[in-house]
């Protein structure tokens, strides 16, 4: 099977390994197509070949470059398109975009036998304005197929006249990178205070980070909060935690690269992503962080925002998003009892494992494409409504 995938994300490499993974099915021969750098891990990335991998990587110029919605591509996809005739189409580019719109067009016009299957993370329903719901029209007539990180997007996709199937399929963890075994997880409760809770993301206003800096004001001085990342937010914070006289208490760190996550994840005593909902514009699609935090064996809490109930499941504490005290509860609880918090240990690193391991979730995308090919294959045997 011949897969064409189209991914602007992956010009980071941490992005990549859903592609790793596939490779290791040696009847997929992929192509892997990005631009030649994007704003990724907190930081412009260029796109740079990792040792091993087994898959070509294509860089092609692209117009409007770092703007998801409005990125297109000046060369390689149409060449890509005609030469390759793949079978599967992989385009990990939401709907609306003028990327998803260039890619059905040139599907249709010159490979129509291939597949054409695409993701979406946009959990509201949102309607665009012009021309971005013309190629979100296009693009969702002509799809055989969809994957989403959570079970809100299909209500929002039906509610658009997607009829095709849609396939949750969660973002995987890179268990090589992050596992810890569980004695090793285990071991650091017994360290004791102080205390280290943490928080990994961008610094912005769906991030609920004052919810957490009140909450943390409430928990005992033997506890430390370390937050790390970059974002417009950062000013409003250093003041919010000046009022709540954190200071000695809270660190604000700079965003740090990705191989540097597992070493700062392995230092927490409790991971954090307080997200809020904020109408029509954003809710918390996935929170990847939670994984990661669950395969070091780090316990995590998460607000009830999107889709972190359904990344953590029985594995970690939801608490009720935008609320304080229910937050400051959770982690007051979870750091004054060793035993829930060996019991959350344990439970992350098992679902870690179940559920989010790479191979796992190749698995899943491979039975998509599959069933996106048979689906392509009768829509053009059968072209009429009534097959």
């Amino acid at each position: 099977m011949k897969v064409l995938a189209i991914a602007h994300n992956c010009v980071g490499v941490s992005n990549r390994r859903k592609f790793d993974a596939l490779a290791a099915h040696p009847d997929l021969e992929i192509t892997l197509l990005t631009p030649s750098w994007w704003f990724e891990e907190g930081q412009v990335t260029r796109q740079t070949a990792a040792p091993g991998e087994r898959y070509r990587i294509v860089v092609g110029r692209t117009l409007c470059t770092n703007n998801g919605t409005r990125h297109a591509y000046l060369t390689q996809l149409p060449g890509l398109v005609a030469r390759l005739q793949p079978d599967v189409i992989d385009l990990h580019e939401e709907p609306f975009s003028a990327a998803a719109f260039q890619t059905a067009l040139l599907r249709d016009l010159f490979a129509p036998r291939a597949a054409l299957v695409f993701c979406s993370y946009v959990n509201l329903h949102r309607i665009w304005r012009r021309p971005y719901r013309w190629f979100e029209r296009y693009t969702l007539r002509r799809a055989d197929a969809v994957y989403a990180p959570n079970g809100a997007v299909p209500e929002v996709l039906r509610a658009k006249a997607f009829r095709g199937p849609i396939q949750v399929i969660p973002m995987g963890v890179d268990l090589e990178r992050f596992h810890v075994s569980e004695a090793e997880a285990l071991g650091r409760t017994r360290h004791g205070p102080p205390w280290t809770i943490g928080f990994l993301g961008r610094l912005e206003p769906v991030k609920g980070l004052p919810v957490l800096l009140e909450a943390f004001a409430r928990l005992p001085h033997d506890a430390r909060l370390a937050i790390v990342g970059d974002g417009p937010e950062r000013p409003g914070l250093d003041a919010l935690a000046a009022r709540l006289q954190l200071q000695g208490r809270v660190e604000f760190r700079p965003a740090i690269r990705f191989e540097a996550v597992p070493s700062f994840l392995a230092s927490l005593d409790a991971l954090v992503l307080p997200s809020v909902t904020i109408p029509p514009a954003h809710k918390e699609q996935f929170g990847r962080v939670l994984v990661e935090a669950m395969a070091c064996g780090v316990p995590v809490v998460g607000s009830s925002s999107g889709g972190i109930p359904e990344v953590i499941g029985e594995a970690g504490i939801v608490v009720p998003e935008g609320r304080v005290e229910p937050l400051a509860q959770a982690l007051a609880e979870l750091l004054d009892s060793a035993e829930r918090r060996q019991e959350l240990i344990r439970r992350g690193l098992r679902r870690a494992r179940e559920v989010f391991a790479w191979p796992r979730i190749a698995l899943q995308y491979r039975a998509l494409y599959e069933l996106g090919r048979e689906l392509r294959q009768q829509r053009l045997s059968c072209p009429s409504a009534e097959c």
